[in-house]
């Protein structure tokens, strides 16, 4: 009746499809209103002029097995799960939860279990309703969808056989089709009750529906265009790889057409440190072309935003960007309403860590989202491989061909929209090195400038275990006070405060900044946070450090590095192979840190020079590769795919 009236009021043809929920009790029950609160549904009402069964059916419809009334018997108004909301109110105005419980009492005031004449005329009905469609042009599509695990698990097998036999039958002799999400896996988080789905379960559904309407041609690829990354993100666990792939393909080729029409293309770089910055490099690219409006925004990073360190840190990198004329927008408000952004290059993967605005499951893929993976990735542990910003994006761009081959072979989805670029913030290595320029604290003449840069991972959370301040924090202090002729730079990863606190290593936050202040007291160090640290880097005379990225990025100084080990293998074979034309020595070891100082860095031997220069030819020396910094391989991609 619903869809006779909507067919009649609707400009013919303009209906494509229509979808027909279903339960496998569709057919079996004379009205909708057997079922406990069904009237509201209409995938329920295939049946309209019968009169409804007696209450006693309908509560032994409702409680189909032992695993309902189980459940049903541990869950009260109070103690139910808040998704439960619709089950406590009908309890509270309706049925008590007693009287579910003891429903085998009812069991003598059963008057027939299966309808026969039911069966035949729901089957009936659905048949004149399919054909209703057909006759106005539409496809119909059943929808089975999923239930609850108590009531999934615990379903009538009959019942089930019987219902699926007969979808088939009208799938062979109609031009019906139906899709069955019976078998659907869901959590219970995803259920207002035993037999329907919230708002979330609706969101989860809807993936496999979409794509199965797909492959049905009932979905066009333009309709793909109006959902998130949160939705093929979820689509990625229900597809091949290939399939996958290839749907991503094209549904990006559809966006880029959309976006060669418009006039100003907004460009967004989005990260939530400033010292991962990229590099001015390619941002003066996009922001000179006159095609494309250019922004950077930097967010106070969603964890301990109310740390005033934290705060300070944002607030200083703000200011950075702007002392170098830089298009700069800082959020700190989680909730704060960002203009949409045409192109977004993520620096950093971390999605929990940015304002809302940011978050993929709220953009859609009209937006073009790109990574620049904010460091060179050396830890071995392969879950970092598998994170979504590696296969959901339009385009990514890798620092080293070896990085590319690595991530593609361990990624699930590989990465068939990875481009060997190189690395951005590296760029002024091979430009303008020569102009790099910073001012070291010295005690002597032509001291020897070395960078110490410790990591933050001292209890190696998320699998990385590369810190080694914990042991050797007070002697390096005491190492650079004696000697006068090294002049020191202190590049603490941003994260270590915390770490070193929340380790035990310093009682608080005061203690630990009165340490880097100690060093910043001496005549010869100084410590430096932030980003634009490639003056450092191109100015020094050698590193030492436990971190990550700085195995790869420091290789572009050209200059001896000495790395603390821990005695836990983790590290990829890219890092591998940097570290064996390194210079190595246990982080606890102190004595063999003293002496390969004296050796490195005072006396200045660097016997792994012609390996490391090989190396760097080979694998890391992306501008004779390309033939172009990675900066405008970058922009050159970007620009010309967008302008077709």
């Amino acid at each position: 009746m619903t869809a006779k009236y909507v067919f009649e009021h609707v400009t013919p043809g303009k209906i494509k499809f229509v979808l027909i929920g279903l339960a496998p009790y569709s057919f079996r029950y004379e009205n909708a209103n057997d079922f406990a609160a069904c009237t509201r549904h209409l995938q329920y009402m295939l049946a309209l002029d019968a009169p409804a069964q007696n209450d006693h059916d309908r509560l032994l419809q409702a409680l189909i097995s032992d695993g309902v009334k189980n459940f049903v018997a541990t869950m009260n108004p109070e103690q139910a799960d808040l998704n439960f909301d619709g089950e406590k109110n009908f309890f509270n105005r309706e049925l008590s939860a007693a009287a579910l419980v003891d429903w085998e009492a009812e069991l003598k005031n059963l008057t027939k279990k299966l309808f026969p004449e039911s069966v035949e005329k729901n089957f009936r009905v659905l048949k004149d309703y399919i054909q209703l469609c057909v006759d106005n042009g539409a496809k119909p599509v059943g929808v089975i969808f999923p239930f609850a695990s108590a009531m999934h698990d615990n379903y009538d097998k009959k019942i089930l056989t019987m219902f699926r036999l007969m979808i088939r039958q009208l799938e062979e002799t109609t031009e019906f089709s139906c899709v069955d999400l019976f078998d659907l896996e869901l959590g219970d988080n995803c259920f207002y009750n035993m037999s329907h789905l919230n708002i979330r379960g609706a969101s989860f559904a809807s993936v496999p529906l979409s794509l199965q309407l797909f492959d049905k041609k009932l979905l066009r690829l333009e309709n793909f265009l109006g959902m998130n990354y949160g939705y093929f993100d979820m689509l990625s666990n229900l597809m091949p790889k290939d399939d996958y792939n290839a749907l991503m393909a094209d549904v990006f080729k559809l966006s880029v057409e959309k976006l060669r029409g418009k006039k100003k293309i907004r460009i967004g770089f989005v990260t939530d440190f400033s010292a991962m910055w990229c590099g001015d490099k390619l941002y003066n690219y996009f922001a000179r072309d006159k095609r494309f409006e250019t922004t950077v925004f930097l967010c106070l990073k969603r964890p301990k935003r109310t740390i005033k360190t934290v705060i300070d840190d944002f607030n200083h990198g703000v200011e950075q960007f702007k002392s170098r004329g830089i298009n700069v927008v800082g959020i700190s408000d989680m909730t704060a309403e960002v203009p949409p952004q045409d192109v977004i290059f993520y620096l950093r993967p971390y999605m929990d860590n940015l304002p809302n605005a940011f978050q993929l499951q709220d953009i859609t893929v009209t937006t073009l989202v790109a990574y620049i993976p904010y460091s060179f990735q050396v830890a071995h542990d392969v879950v970092e491989y598998h994170h979504s910003i590696f296969y959901l994006p339009w385009k990514i761009f890798f620092s080293s061909l070896l990085n590319l081959k690595l991530i593609d072979r361990i990624c699930k989805f590989g990465v068939p929209r990875g481009l060997y670029s190189g690395y951005p913030r590296l760029d002024v290595f091979f430009d303008d090195k020569d102009k790099l320029k910073f001012k070291w604290k010295t005690a002597r003449r032509k001291s020897k400038k070395i960078i110490w840069a410790p990591h933050w991972s001292i209890e190696g959370t998320i699998g990385i275990h590369f810190a080694t301040f914990q042991w050797n924090y007070k002697f390096m202090y005491e190492f650079a006070k004696a000697h006068p002729e090294i002049s020191w730079v202190v590049k603490p990863h941003p994260d270590l405060l915390f770490s070193a606190v929340e380790s035990g290593v310093f009682p608080s936050t005061a203690a630990f900044e009165e340490y880097l202040q100690a060093w910043d007291d001496l005549p010869n160090a100084q410590v430096y946070t932030g980003a634009y640290y490639n003056a450092i880097f191109a100015t020094s005379d050698g590193m030492i450090h436990d971190s990550g990225s700085f195995i790869g990025e420091y290789q572009y100084a050209h200059k001896p590095m000495i790395y603390l080990t821990r005695d836990i293998r983790q590290y990829n074979e890219i890092a591998e192979k940097i570290l064996s034309v390194s210079y190595l020595v246990d982080g606890q070891d102190l004595n063999g840190i003293a002496a390969l100082m004296q050796k490195i860095f005072i006396d200045g031997k660097d016997p792994k020079r012609a390996e490391r220069e090989k190396f760097f030819n080979e694998h890391l020396n992306y501008r004779k590769h390309n033939g172009m910094s990675a900066s405008e391989f970058i922009y050159r991609n970007v620009r010309d795919e967008l302008e077709g």
